[in-house]
């Protein structure tokens, strides 16, 4: 079996390890199109180590080579970039996304985090089918995990990629079936990369929950945590939900 493989970070990492110990893939059958990003640095070592090649630039400019490599599937594990319908045509449509929220609900970036702040019970992992859109394929496997009272969104970003990693292999082979997927049903939903409210909020516009969850939502070292103005115009970094009790006179009712 021929990989394609377009991923990035802990997601890329903890996945490409549970392909290689459950398929007979080694380098001369994988090849990986990755980010060069700070954060992706230990995923780029493992690669060096394993004497995997990658590339650093977007998968939609080797359609020609890719072509030569001749690919049985396509995974795409956290990948940033969109990735064309002529290359997901080159595996004849065996192309799957892992995406961290149950869809059609949160599409596209930072599901967690929104999920958090949208005060959600539940998230879970979504492995579908990929079209040229983000997101809107068939679902090959769901499932659900309960979002609890101190759960931040690099938590649930490490719990669900753990999910991922432990699943990945049964749906490969749930790929390979031929396995047609569901359509994905009920409201959906969709939001970008772009920070919640740029990061900071007043005090005085949101409730203690709102806050709360706000908090939360934008836990995830080594990144800036949440921001507050505060009633004499102060902006107030808030990285722990017990540090919150002291603003608590200047928030809504």
């Amino acid at each position: 079996m021929k990989i394609i493989y377009c991923a990035y970070g802990r997601a890329g990492l903890e996945c490409l390890y549970a392909l290689l110990n459950n398929f007979n893939i080694n380098s001369s059958n994988i090849i990986v199109f990755t980010h060069d990003r700070a954060e992706n640095n230990e995923f780029l070592r493992h690669l060096k180590s394993l004497r995997i090649d990658f590339y650093l630039d977007s998968v939609n400019n080797y359609y020609e080579q890719l072509s030569i490599f001749n690919a049985d599937i396509l995974i795409s594990a956290y990948y940033r970039n969109l990735i064309g319908n002529n290359i997901i045509e080159l595996v004849k449509g065996s192309a799957i996304n892992l995406h961290p929220s149950i869809l059609p609900k949160y599409r596209g970036a930072l599901s967690s985090v929104w999920a958090i702040l949208n005060g959600e019970k539940f998230t879970g992992i979504t492995i579908h089918y990929m079209t040229d859109k983000f997101d809107e394929g068939k679902i090959i496997y769901q499932e659900k995990i309960p979002i609890n009272k101190f759960d931040t969104a690099f938590s649930l970003y490490n719990k669900l990629v753990t999910l991922f990693a432990h699943r990945i292999p049964r749906v490969v082979n749930i790929l390979l079936s031929g396995a047609p997927g569901d359509t994905q049903l009920g409201d959906a939903s969709y939001y970008s990369r772009e920070l919640p409210f740029n990061g900071i909020l007043h005090f005085s516009e949101v409730t203690y929950s709102e806050s709360e969850r706000f908090v939360r939502a934008l836990d995830f070292p080594p990144f800036e945590g949440a921001k507050f103005i505060s009633g004499n115009g102060d902006i107030i970094k808030v990285s722990n939900i017990d540090d919150l009790d002291q603003y608590r006179p200047q928030m809504k009712k």
